[in-house]
């Protein structure tokens, strides 16, 4: 049937959507725009051919099983489903509608990602992975070509058509058919029991896809092709990438290990990996932030620093060489310094107070300026950071310390109002290892640092006495007039924040 015929026959078969456009469209079925009249919102509707299911209530329990599925899951990296059915001879099942390509389409196009591009899409698959597994379901069909990305440069999942629960029994898989032979774990391969380190396999050959701009492995059969999985090296990637950088080179190894007890231990451990790679200069985003003024603040404290931090090796070259962490971590004995970044001041102690509580010590400034110098000049462990700033804001400084080599390694967690898709892709964009919401609970941003402490070496006490150290003042600064008597700290504000303490706070809308 031709693409018009088969449109107007749905449309008038399912008359509460209405059409407004085509997506696209294959051999299995059609992907239409639509406007969905009981919603009242403009939706996704994949429609299957006629053909391919002669048993339409096993259609309908998969259509259901996957919605249900889906429904759990509440992160802004998987695609949200709304409904199934069958109109007359069409099954059809409408989802989120996400304004971009497929992954795969993009691939095509562009070739091959750089490094600083590839790793924030490829944390975002690794982040809503974690959504996925968290609620204890496997998705067990991660590729290119279930990943859409939007002009932002933020991912979302799709499909969720071969996921199962660790509540169902068809855990064990009987053919290599199920699945897409391309992407699937050796022990997928085998038919083996599942658990999450099969979909981590998947989203390295992902990474792996955008990298090289082709496969890793492919064979002449579908057969042929799962086996290679099995039994063939790992092609080396730095021969087919010259200068991928070594930290990168070595999570995609490990994520791609045959024998899945070498892979990551968890979807977060692969994305916090990630975020400590060097991925070389930052990817150009979708809105230029970084401020003249700025710019030209990191060069004068880059040549104030140059005499103090560098090495007398390095000085003499006028280079620094870029830190490496190696994947095995050994415990730190000391306690981490923690940078915390936010403007106004109640809420900068809250938020002190709390890590200080867990372990932590702290330095507090109020401003993008003084968080890169404290950042370049103090042995910071992790910047915890408001993306509300005077000046440059949280954004901007987690872009420029990720750019510096004496700083990348330094994981910056971010805190912005309505953390939705488009801000948690420019964060990561940005170099940023998360984003969370602002208010966020205490809870939360206690647990979330420690994730990203340990990742870096940390071992969480069980009591720690609060701590929180003074930031050494560049400059002259005025101190608030409103601060605790009893807070042991002190709250540097820039001249900028200084300037507007006795104006009418801003809204924080």
């Amino acid at each position: 049937m031709k693409l018009e015929s088969f449109r107007r026959r749905f449309f008038e078969l399912a008359p509460r959507y209405e059409w407004t456009g085509t997506i696209g469209h294959g051999g299995i079925g059609v992907v239409f725009k639509a406007f969905d009249r009981e919603l009242e919102e403009t939706v996704a509707i994949k429609v299957l051919s006629p053909n391919l299911s002669r048993d339409e209530n096993a259609l309908l329990a998969r259509f259901k099983r996957e919605v249900a599925l889906n429904r759990k899951i509440k992160h802004p990296n998987v695609a949200r489903m709304y409904d199934y059915g069958i109109a007359g001879d069409y099954p059809f099942i409408t989802m989120e509608l996400i304004d971009g390509q497929d992954l795969w389409t993009l691939i095509g196009e562009r070739q091959r990602y750089p490094a600083a591009e590839a790793v924030p899409i490829v944390r975002q698959i690794a982040r809503g992975t974690a959504a996925i597994h968290r609620l204890g379901i496997l998705h067990r069909d991660l590729k290119s070509q279930n990943v859409l990305v939007d002009r932002h440069g933020a991912a979302v999942i799709l499909d969720f058509g071969l996921a199962r629960g660790s509540f169902d029994p068809g855990l064990t898989l009987a053919s290599v058919l199920l699945g897409t032979p391309e992407y699937m774990s050796p022990e997928q391969a085998l038919g083996d029991p599942l658990d999450e380190r099969a979909d981590l396999y998947s989203i390295g050959v992902i990474a792996f896809e955008m990298l090289t701009g082709q496969l890793p492995f492919q064979g002449d059969t579908p057969v042929a092709t799962a086996m290679k999985h099995v039994h063939d090296p790992l092609p080396d990637i730095r021969e087919l990438v010259p200068g991928l950088p070594l930290d990168l080179v070595s999570v995609l190894v490990r994520v791609l290990a045959k024998k899945r007890e070498e892979r990551f231990g968890s979807a977060l451990e692969l994305d916090d990996a990630l975020a400590l790679c060097d991925t070389g200069p930052a990817a150009p985003i979708a809105e230029e932030r970084i401020l003249p003024e700025a710019e030209a603040f990191l060069r004068e404290v880059e040549i104030a620093l140059d005499s103090i931090i560098l090495p007398r090796d390095a000085r003499a070259s006028g280079r620094a060489e870029a830190p490496k962490t190696p994947l095995a971590v050994r415990p730190r004995r000391r306690v981490p310094l923690v940078l915390v970044v936010e403007e106004e001041v109640r809420t900068l102690l809250k938020m002190a107070t709390a890590l200080c509580g867990t372990g932590c010590r702290t330095l507090e400034v109020r401003s993008g300026e003084e968080a890169l110098e404290t950042a370049l000049s103090r042995r910071v462990d992790l910047v915890v950071m408001s993306t509300r700033l005077p000046g440059m804001d949280g954004f901007d400084v987690a872009r420029i310390l990720k750019s510096i080599p004496r700083s990348g390694q330094i994981p910056v967690l971010l805190l912005a109002p309505g953390a939705d898709r488009a801000r948690h892709a420019f964060a990561l964009q940005s170099g940023a290892a998360d984003l969370l919401p602002e208010p966020v609970p205490p809870a939360l941003l206690e647990e979330r640092t420690w994730d990203l402490l340990r990742r870096r070496g940390f071992v969480r006490p069980a009591e720690a006495p609060p701590s929180i150290e003074k930031a050494p003042p560049s400059r002259p600064v005025s101190r608030p007039a409103s601060r605790p008597a009893s807070r042991a700290s002190s709250v540097r504000p820039s001249s900028r924040s200084a300037s507007r303490s006795k104006e009418k706070p801003r809204s924080r809308a």
